[in-house]
C-alpha cells in the first residue's frame, strides 16, 4: 500500500476537464468546511463516520486538518489525495455525496466548493509517510504570464528547507487546475512537533546564497514578489484531526 503523502482548499470541479488533464498526474482535492455554532463535536462525529465508510482504503482516502490560523481559523480542511484522473469518474456514481448531504450537512455552516490540484513532482522534498501532525501551507497567486519566478522559488525553498534539516524535512507542491487561478501555488511543509525548524546555526538566507549563489536570496525574493499579485500570498498552519482519520491510517500513526 502507498504511503500517504499530505497534501490542500476549495471550490467546484468541471468533470469534462479532468479528461484533458495529464492521465499521469497525481491530484490532490481539497474542501473547506465551518461547523454552525455548538455542532463541531457533532460535525467531527458524523464526518469521521463517513470517512470510515467510503474513504477507508487507497485510492479514496480523506485526511482531516484543522486551520489553526488566518481567515478560516477553526475551519476543517479535508483532502482527498492520491487522485488520478479517473479516480473522479467515481464522485458522479456512488452514494458518498448523498450520504454527507443527509448525515454531515445539517451540521454545516459554511463549505466551499472542490478545489484541484496537480502535485509538481520537481518541487517535492523528502520521503513520503503517514500524514504529520502539523502542516504549513503556503500560497502564491502570480500574475499572468509571470509564474516562472515563483516556480523558481517553490523549487529552490524546498533544497534550503532539505538541507537546514538534513534531509528530514517533508514539503509537496501543487499546482492549480480547478476550481480557481490557475496561477495558484501551493506548498505543504509537514512536522510533528515544534520547534519545527531544524537545529542548523545558518539561517534560511544564508544556506539559500549558499546553494545557489551570493544574494540570490535577494535577488529572487524581489523577483517573485514582483510577479504576484498583490493579495497572492499567504501562510496558515493546520493540525491533523485523528479523530476523523481512515481507521488503517490510524494504525499507520500509532506504529
Amino acid at each position: 500500500m502507498k504511503k500517504l503523502i499530505f497534501t490542500l482548499l476549495a471550490l467546484v470541479i468541471t468533470f469534462s476537464s479532468f479528461s484533458q488533464r495529464n492521465p499521469d498526474a497525481t491530484y490532490l482535492s481539497a474542501f473547506v468546511y465551518t461547523p454552525k455554532d455548538g455542532m463541531r463535536e457533532k460535525f467531527e462525529a458524523a464526518a469521521a463516520k463517513k470517512t470510515q465508510m467510503f474513504n477507508n482504503k487507497e485510492g479514496s482516502y480523506i485526511i482531516t486538518y484543522r486551520i489553526l490560523s488566518g481567515q478560516n481559523e477553526g475551519s476543517y480542511l479535508r483532502l482527498l489525495i492520491f487522485q488520478n484522473s479517473s479516480n473522479y469518474n467515481s464522485l458522479l456514481s456512488d452514494d458518498e455525496g448523498e450520504y454527507w448531504e443527509k448525515n454531515v450537512a445539517p451540521y454545516v455552516k459554511s463549505a466551499s466548493g472542490m478545489q484541484t490540484w496537480q502535485l509538481l513532482n520537481w518541487a517535492s522534498v523528502g520521503e513520503d509517510g503517514p500524514p504529520p501532525k502539523f502542516l504549513e501551507r503556503s500560497i502564491w497567486v502570480s500574475k499572468p504570464g509571470q509564474d516562472d519566478n515563483v516556480r523558481k522559488t517553490i523549487y529552490r525553498s524546498g533544497q534550503v528547507l532539505d538541507k537546514i534539516m538534513s534531509g528530514k524535512t517533508l514539503r509537496r507542491a501543487f499546482q492549480l487546475v480547478s476550481g480557481g487561478n490557475p496561477n495558484t501555488y501551493a506548498s505543504f511543509r509537514g512536522f510533528n512537533e515544534y520547534p519545527h525548524w531544524g537545529n542548523s546555526d545558518q539561517t534560511f538566507e544564508e544556506v539559500y546564497n549558499e546553494l545557489f549563489g551570493w544574494k540570490q536570496y535577494e535577488h529572487d525574493l524581489k523577483a517573485t514578489n514582483n510577479s504576484l499579485l498583490d493579495w497572492g500570498r499567504n501562510v496558515i498552519s493546520l493540525q491533523r484531526v485523528d479523530n476523523m482519520l481512515p481507521s488503517d491510517i490510524k494504525s499507520q500513526i500509532s506504529n
